[in-house]
Order: structure tokens, then C-alpha cells, then sequence
């Protein structure tokens, strides 16, 4: 699993345009930077509609993973205005932030949450949260270092004091301690490996879409976007299927 994860971040920065960009401060653009934190924040606001039905699912399969999870996902589901805070800072207002459409990648990845919780139950929903605390610990630290050579260490106190919070509640075994709680014999693990590629993919296309519409200056052009973010995707999928060794 180990090894997975690490492929993922190393497939993500050799393969994805503009990725190794993030490690660049030559390459800081301020419109990707926004909509980054823009994208953030949805995607969590979203999620904290998921979290209460990941909750309800297990309230009379399993009462006290129901509590944990639902506190946990309500902790999470308030961390949006972290990144408002930040977006503030460079000059956004709420009217604007809110203004903003989720990228096509969200949605699909919104709608895999919903149609694996209706046909199997809620393991994919609840992978994504393991996977978004493993990926921004290693992620995020170094995407903050060049931010603030540009807008400043004052501006992004807001994404600092998330993983701080992250780091300190030790959410990485704490989500994937809960998931594994579930994970009862291989037919599981295999499907939570499948999961999470996928989860992977749709996250990589993400980036890809918004990339595009910034650095490229392809936010016009929707025919574009809305063919960059699934074929990333499936992309993605494809090439880890074939190269994964787990």
C-alpha cells in the first residue's frame, strides 16, 4: 500500500501537465493558486453531505463507527473557511468564491461517492478521506513552502492551520484505522484498492482541469474542460492499473 500511494504522488508530478510547477516558485501562477483554494473548499462543502450518509450507514451496522466517523466528518466538514480566510487575503470575496462552479472532475468524483454508496455501500467515500490526508500531508507542505514566497506566509495561515490540525489529530491512522474496521478479507482489500485508484484518477484529473482553465488559459472553452477532466481520468486508471504492484 505503501508503495501505491508513493506511485501515485511520483505518477502525479512526472506525468500530469504544469504538476511540477507546484515545486517551482518560478512558475507560481495566482489564478491557479485561487482556484485551487476555490476548488478546496467545494469539494469539502460537498463531502460534508456525504459524511452524514457514511454515518447514517453504519448507525445500526456498527454504532460506535458511526460516531466516529459522523464526529470526524463533522470536524472536517468546517475546515472550508480555512481557505476562505486565505482567499480573503488575496483579494476574493465570499460573493466570488461561492460565484464558482464545481470542475467536471468534482462532479465525477461526487457522483462515484453516490453511486457506490447505493449499489455497495459506503467504502469508496470513506477511502477518499484517507486518501486526502495522506496525499496533502506529503502534498501540501511543499505547495505551501512556494505559495508563500509569492503571496506571503501571513495569507495562507488558513491552509497551514488545516494540516496542523490534521497532523495533530493524527487523522491518517485514525481514518484508515476506521476503514480497516470494515475491510474484512481480500475480496475487500482488492475493492479498496480499486477504489482507490479511482479515487486517485478522478483527484489527478481535477488538477488537469484546472490547470487548463488557468495556466492555459482554457477557462472559456468548456468543450475543452469538460473532455480534459474524464480523459485524465481514465487515463490515470489505465496506466496505474497496468504499472501497480500491490
Amino acid at each position: 500500500m505503501d508503495d501505491l500511494l508513493l506511485k501515485f504522488e511520483r505518477d502525479f508530478y512526472e506525468r500530469s501537465a504544469g504538476a511540477d510547477g507546484m515545486l517551482d516558485k518560478d512558475k507560481f501562477d495566482l489564478d491557479l493558486y485561487k482556484r485551487h483554494n476555490v476548488e478546496t473548499m467545494i469539494r469539502i462543502g460537498l463531502k460534508r453531505a456525504v459524511d452524514p450518509l457514511i454515518a447514517n450507514y453504519w448507525a445500526t451496522r456498527d454504532p460506535q463507527l458511526c460516531k466516529e466517523w459522523g464526529l470526524y466528518g463533522a470536524e472536517e466538514g468546517r475546515h472550508d473557511r480555512m481557505f476562505a480566510g486565505d482567499l480573503h487575503k488575496v483579494g476574493m470575496t465570499d460573493e466570488e468564491i461561492y460565484a464558482i462552479r464545481p470542475t467536471f472532475a468534482t462532479e465525477l468524483l461526487n457522483g462515484y461517492f453516490y453511486y457506490t454508496m447505493a449499489t455497495e455501500g459506503p467504502l469508496a467515500a470513506m477511502i477518499s478521506g484517507f486518501y486526502l490526508e495522506y496525499i496533502a500531508g506529503k502534498t501540501q507542505p511543499d505547495w505551501l513552502n512556494i505559495m508563500e514566497q509569492h503571496v506571503g506566509a501571513a495569507n495562507t495561515k488558513g491552509a497551514r492551520a488545516h494540516l496542523a490540525l490534521d497532523e495533530d489529530d493524527d487523522h491518517v491512522d485514525m481514518v484508515w484505522n476506521l476503514i480497516m474496521r470494515v475491510v474484512k478479507d481480500e475480496d475487500d482489500e482488492e475493492r479498496f484498492v480499486e477504489h482507490l485508484i479511482k479515487i486517485n484518477s478522478l483527484f489527478v484529473s481535477y488538477f488537469v482541469e484546472v490547470y487548463a482553465a488557468t495556466v492555459l488559459g482554457a477557462g472559456a472553452d468548456l468543450s475543452l474542460l469538460t473532455q480534459a477532466a474524464p480523459a485524465a481520468a481514465v487515463q490515470t486508471n489505465l496506466q496505474t492499473q497496468a504499472t501497480a504492484s500491490v
